[in-house]
């Protein structure tokens, strides 16, 4: 039986080449939320455990990407605060990415320029692609965490859902015990307070 891959080892083409001739590769499963410190950490509670898949193209080093290139989808149901009415929020956050992985941070990043040129020319409904290099320290606990943060909003909020009221809006008719204040400070004084 092949074993299990590693999700916390440093990924490299060398290292994911041998990983998939092992018959590690494809890889999918479940991760406990709570794993992910970062992501737990900005948001309110996780619901469900990370779901993830990572695999070679099928398509294999070709003409078009002559590097081997890796995708990762992942999948958790979590709540965040709402911005709006500051109750819990449910959201899915999903992602599907590429990459490819280089020898060098140098040959990384000019594949990253190359890729940046062509964007204009690119498909904007492609999924990213990513180049990543040794330097990078990245591991596949890493890179599903780092995902799933890239699809979390900014400012989470219902569809539909009513602002807190505050204070002020509260308040209506009763009186405000400061409300004539301004008055007497600018009425003279009689009797014996007087200066």
């Amino acid at each position: 039986m092949a074993a299990k891959f590693d999700l916390d080892s440093l990924l490299t083409a060398s290292a994911l080449e041998r990983a998939l001739s092992d018959g590690q590769l494809p890889a999918s499963g479940e991760i406990s939320a709570a794993e992910f410190t970062r992501l737990i950490a900005s948001c309110y509670r996780a619901q469900d455990p990370v779901q993830w898949a990572f695999g070679p193209d099928a398509s294999g080093p070709g003409p078009g990407h002559p590097r081997r290139r890796w995708w990762l989808a992942a999948r958790v149901r979590l709540a965040c605060i709402c911005e709006r009415c500051l109750e819990p929020v449910a959201l899915v956050l999903e992602s599907r990415r590429g990459f490819e992985f280089f020898e060098s941070a140098a040959l990384a990043d000019a594949r990253t320029e190359q890729m940046t040129a062509e964007d204009e020319a690119r498909d904007p409904d492609l999924p990213v692609v990513d180049f990543l290099a040794p330097e990078d320290s990245a591991s596949l606990r890493g890179l599903i965490e780092d995902e799933l943060l890239l699809e979390l909003p900014m400012a989470p909020k219902h569809a539909d859902c009513q602002a807190p009221l505050t204070v002020e809006s509260n308040v209506g008719d009763r009186t405000r015990p400061f409300a004539g204040l301004a008055e007497l400070l600018h009425k003279p004084l009689k009797g014996k307070n007087a200066l």
